[in-house]
């Protein structure tokens, strides 16, 4: 029943309810395939939960700089460094630096400001990189009339006591993709598969 409300808030296809915001990322992050030694580019402006979601996959944050008008990453910034240090191999970002891929931008939406969603958009497009928006302090902000937590692959509410609404705990992921959906389904779940053996 949560789920569906919050669809219907959120206009996305796909909720599902979890134990925790930092759930919600670590899930989602493994649903859109980031590995062990990746880069995750993200804000230094957040709660811990958002680094330790990447560090828990075994990914590595990479922090960028932030826009101080919307306090989210500053995406015209995060252009001209990604062209410095990284360049284009096999269709994946590397760092020139530390020769690691860079697989997934996890912009945080911060107090319910919208970061740049069109430059955001713009750089997904022109380095092929994964979006996953941590919208956990964002139900019901709208970046021109659609919700925050739509505009990546995937996103994520969380509903710790200090959010918009609580339930002590508890977050949700966000998706429009079947698939990611369905991944995301199973693993928050018990990951139970069919078998053989009647309990």
């Amino acid at each position: 029943k949560f789920e569906s409300e919050l669809k219907k808030i959120i206009k996305s296809k796909y909720i599902i309810a979890v134990n925790s915001g930092t759930a919600a990322l670590g899930i989602s992050l493994r649903a859109l395939g980031v590995k062990k030694n990746e880069e995750v580019l993200t804000s230094p402006l957040s709660f811990v939960a958002t680094s330790n979601a990447i560090m828990h996959v075994g990914a590595i944050p990479h922090f960028v700089d932030i826009d101080l008008k919307n306090l989210g990453i500053d995406f015209f910034k995060l252009e001209k460094y990604l062209n410095k240090i990284g360049y284009m191999k096999k269709g994946s970002l590397i760092n020139k630096k530390t020769k690691k891929k860079i697989s997934c931008i996890l912009p945080v939406h911060v107090f319910g400001f919208s970061a740049d969603i069109t430059q955001m958009n713009k750089i997904k497009k022109k380095f092929k990189l994964k979006i996953l928006e941590d919208s956990s302090e964002c139900l019901g902000s709208y970046f021109q009339k659609k919700h925050l937590g739509t505009f990546g692959d995937m996103g994520v509410l969380s509903f710790n006591g200090n959010k918009i609404i609580t339930t002590g705990g508890g977050g949700a992921i966000i998706t429009n993709n079947k698939n990611l959906y369905k991944y995301s389904r199973h693993i928050a779940s018990t990951a139970k598969k069919a078998n053989n053996f009647e309990y």
